[in-house]
């Protein structure tokens, strides 16, 4: 092994204090800004995994190296001529001399470190998503010596430099002139043609499959499948995700010759068997579990360079995978965007999510992600399944015992003391944002013309996109501290059952935002009720769709203290698209809320969250008990934090809403403009337009070009509408789900995530939207894509719950839960199965529904 003592102790840079050289196990070496991409990859890699012996020289070393250089540097990569800029970048490099004190430093490190080395460029811009650098720099092998070593050095400096490096930096928007190498100096093994050698990746790149991991080999050194110039067998293992099982699909090529070490360097030798697979399904098993070990380790997916020599298998290098195939489902955006979408409403806010989630990433310690979480297809919202469980899905700490637990309590700390600042942190960024969205809102739109008002609009898009940025990053924590949560109950109450069961109780009386207005609506009912026939008056007119007659029907009194109810809350969304109304301007569909509210028996709020809170205490205590000591306090700030985060995500969604009047009064100024223009028939035509087409118009003043977008935009909005979407875009989902009910017995039941537990039976009923709230029956099962706080007046009516989306975070789950309701969610294909009202049997313990063989059903008026 390599003396670290001897290491820390050599030169330094003075200016920055960093070392020039950083043993591979040194805890220092996984900064990339010091030891780049690979270095680092392979520094958290060490000790843990079967990495040979090995230094970095850091960036430190390198910025000493130019720091003399840098005006003459920053001269010869000017231009545009990319060649010219890579040969005066080169010429300039060869001509510099290493620092005594990084050369000394080298030497030091080389003591403990005989025998054929490989010298591996290791840029500080390398491995990141969206800019992989793979192939771009430098690596030396089979050097032997110390001035070797460092002339490879300067080498991989100079490989920094190449042309297609600057131009693949210049593609990036990356300023060469900031570009920093650090050099990773390894021991070599000694591959002979016998031995194999090659790369990994512990998930299919290439098909966008995850729960395969893909290798390709080659006989002898793996530079020859790095390099791409000779053929390489190729092996498919199937794997869990985790680990490898034992299916193995070998597609072999002829390999006559192999690349081997010799003492002078390599040479290339015959192969005995060129065209039999170079690998066993054995072997090819072992490099699959120590790529998928490297997973495991990094947090992450990784492309490894492996050798097996005399039967082990070594990791020489791992990067995480930097792209993979996207495959877009409604898994994720079901719930979030459980209807069509028109596109300028999609436009406006794509960008705050996916800046969101860079930034929710940032905060997590996860490498960026360089593609789309999101897209719209077909008028509908998909999400990039492959990155959901890439990202969000895998659990950053294993919890299958208490010892899992304990040993990792030293790094939890790190891991996640961004949860402890966050919840403050939002609250202080919420006052900007509501500043801001007030300024905007008292803007005077009639001075305004069409391109001042579109600019309008973009400044609200603007203020909304800067206050959602750290709102991804709440739904990730929640479902963190959750998945914790319950592991935590589980391993606290012996069983799956009784954890979940006493998870659930964790959870309960958490007074949100919507727990509020529940609590003032319900008030509001008691009063309506008071009336005599006004609840049955009230739900005739909103069945006939009339809200004058409707509004007519309350009396002063009652009409002073609903519009007060409107004014406090009268942004709240019927659906997150800007172009459906907002609760302010759609009184129907609370009005028929509190007629329902007042025909449902009296709801003391404020018992349930008191009966709550009690469950939760009582539940505390329980966990709290069960737990080892040195744990004791760890469970009880996963608590906290839970209870925090589910109140949070909450008021955070409430906030959010606030935009939508503000955004839905500009497009409606702008559109009635271009109405009278005669570009649009209708203002509410303009939610077709795409957020392209009015930049350019804007800019041009060229606005009848709009026209023909949003007649195209409409069609297809129109067509898409009434129609259930493809649950994978790009599959036939008609074929998949005749195929899904052909397999499936009549006894079988319906099976989701458990949302709310307990058993109920009743007829389904499936609600598609707003016009069909007031027809649903009391006593039935509510059954929907998703719900949001809209809806809340019908599970005070139902007595079960059903979605078709969603999960036990969701608006559905958490409501259902507060009022004791049995609830299951993300139950695929129920509106289809239950379209005709059976009786079915409700299992929220268990994630089931099961139809009644009774026949019984519900009518369902439409």
């Amino acid at each position: 092994m390599i003396d670290t003592t001897d290491m820390t102790n050599s030169a330094t840079s003075a200016a920055a204090g960093t070392p020039f050289v950083l043993a591979l196990t040194d805890p220092r070496a996984t900064n990339a800004a010091q030891t780049g991409g690979k270095g680092a990859s392979l520094a958290r890699m060490a000790g843990v995994l079967p990495v040979p012996d090995g230094f970095i020289v850091t960036s430190a070393a390198h910025e000493m190296v130019l720091a003399p250089h840098a005006d003459t540097l920053a001269l010869a990569l000017s231009g545009d001529d990319a060649s010219a800029r890579t040969a005066r970048a080169q010429a300039l490099t060869a001509s510099m001399v290493l620092p005594h004190a990084v050369a000394d430093a080298v030497r030091s490190a080389l003591r403990t470190l005989d025998g054929p080395l490989a010298v591996r460029s290791s840029a500080i811009w390398e491995d990141l998503p969206g800019a992989a650098f793979a192939g771009q720099h430098d690596t030396v092998l089979g050097v032997r010596g110390v001035e070797a070593v460092l002339t490879a050095i300067r080498q991989c400096y100079a490989s920094l430099w190449h042309e297609h490096a600057l131009r693949y930096r210049d593609r990036l928007g990356l300023d060469s002139r900031q570009a920093r190498m650090a050099v990773v100096v390894q021991r070599m093994v000694d591959v002979r043609q016998t031995d194999q050698a090659g790369v990994a990746f512990s998930a299919d790149p290439i098909r966008g499959d995850l729960d395969a991991v893909l290798i390709n080999a080659a006989p002898g050194l793996g530079e020859t499948v790095v390099s791409g110039e000779f053929p390489v067998d190729e092996f498919r293992v199937v794997s869990t995700g985790s680990t490898a099982v034992s299916e193995v699909e070998a597609t072999p090529q002829s390999t006559p010759t192999a690349l081997v070490m010799t003492d002078d360097g390599t040479e290339r030798v015959p192969v005995p068997d060129p065209d039999t697979a170079c690998l066993t399904d054995e072997a090819a098993l072992e490099v699959a579990d120590l790529a998928l070990a490297a997973a495991r380790y990094a947090g992450f997916p990784q492309d490894i360079e492996w050798a097996r020599v005399d039967g082990q298998v070594l990791l020489l290098q791992s990067r995480p995978i930097t792209t993979f195939p996207e495959r877009w489902t409604r898994d994720e955006s079901a719930e979030r965007f459980p209807a069509v979408m028109t596109p300028l409403t999609w436009d406006l806010i794509e960008r705050g999510f996916h800046l969101s989630l860079e930034h929710s990433l940032e905060l997590m310690g996860r490498p960026r992600f360089g593609g789309r979480w999101f897209a719209r297809f077909g008028a509908y919202v998909y999400g990039n399944q492959n990155a959901v469980r890439i990202y969000a899905d895998a659990m950053p700490l294993s919890l299958d015992s208490v010892d899992d637990l304990r040993g990792a309590l030293g790094g939890i700390l790190d891991k996640f003391g961004w949860m402890l600042e966050l919840p403050e942190r939002w609250w202080i960024d919420l006052d900007t944002y509501l500043l801001e969205l007030g300024r905007l809102e008292g803007t005077d739109l009639e001075r305004l013309d069409e391109a001042e008002l579109w600019g309008h609009v973009r400044r609200i898009s603007a203020v909304g996109t800067s206050y959602f940025r750290p709102n991804i990053a709440i739904s990730l924590a929640q479902r963190t501290l959750y998945a914790g949560l319950q592991a935590l109950a589980r391993l606290a109450a012996g069983s799956e059952d009784e954890g979940d069961a006493l998870f659930h109780d964790l959870l309960a009386g958490v007074v949100t935002r919507t727990a509020h207005v529940n609590a003032e609506l319900a008030e509001l009912g008691r009063e309506f009720a008071q009336v005599p026939g006004l609840a049955a008056d009230l739900r005739e007119a909103v069945l006939a769709g009339d809200e004058a007659r409707a509004l007519r029907l309350l009396d002063h009194e009652l009409r002073e203290r609903f519009d007060r109810f409107l004014a406090r809350h009268g942004h709240r969304e019927l659906d997150i698209d800007a172009y459906q109304p907002t609760w302010g301007e759609s009184p129907l569909v609370v009005l028929d809320q509190l007629a329902q509210l007042a025909e449902s028996p009296d709801v003391d709020h404020l018992a349930r969250a008191v009966s709550g809170r009690g469950r939760a205490i009582a539940a505390r205590e329980r966990l709290l008990a069960a737990v080892p000591d040195d744990l004791r306090h760890l469970a009880d700030e996963v608590v906290r934090l839970a209870r925090t985060y589910t109140e949070l995500d909450d008021v955070e969604h409430y906030e959010t809403t606030r935009m939508t009047p503000v955004l839905r009064r500009g497009l409606r100024a702008l559109g009635d403009r271009l109405v009278d223009r005669g570009v649009l028939d209708a203002t509410d035509d303009l939610y077709f337009a795409t957020a392209e087409a009015m930049d350019a118009a804007a800019a041009s003043g060229q606005w009848d070009a709009v026209t023909a977008v949003v007649a195209e935009n409409r069609r297809e909005y129109d067509e898409a509408r009434d129609r259930t979407p493809a649950w994978v875009w790009g599959e036939d989902d008609r074929r998949l789900r005749s195929e899904e009910r052909a397999s499936r017995s009549p006894e079988d039941p319906l099976t989701g995530l458990p949302g709310s537990p307990g058993q109920v039976t009743a007829p389904a009923f499936v609600v598609h939207g707003p016009a069909d709230m007031p027809s649903f029956p009391r006593g039935a099962i509510l059954v929907a894509r998703t719900t949001s706080p809209a809806w809340t007046s019908l599970f005070h009516r139902a007595a079960g719950v059903i979605t078709e989306s969603g999960g036990p975070l969701s608006h559905g789950a958490v409501t259902a839960r507060e009022l004791g309701l049995p609830a299951v969610m993300g139950v695929r294909g129920a509106f289809e199965a239950l379209a005709h009202g059976p009786v079915v049997t409700v299992d929220g313990t268990r994630g089931t529904v099961a139809l009644d063989d009774s026949g019984d059903e519900v009518q369902q008026r439409t």
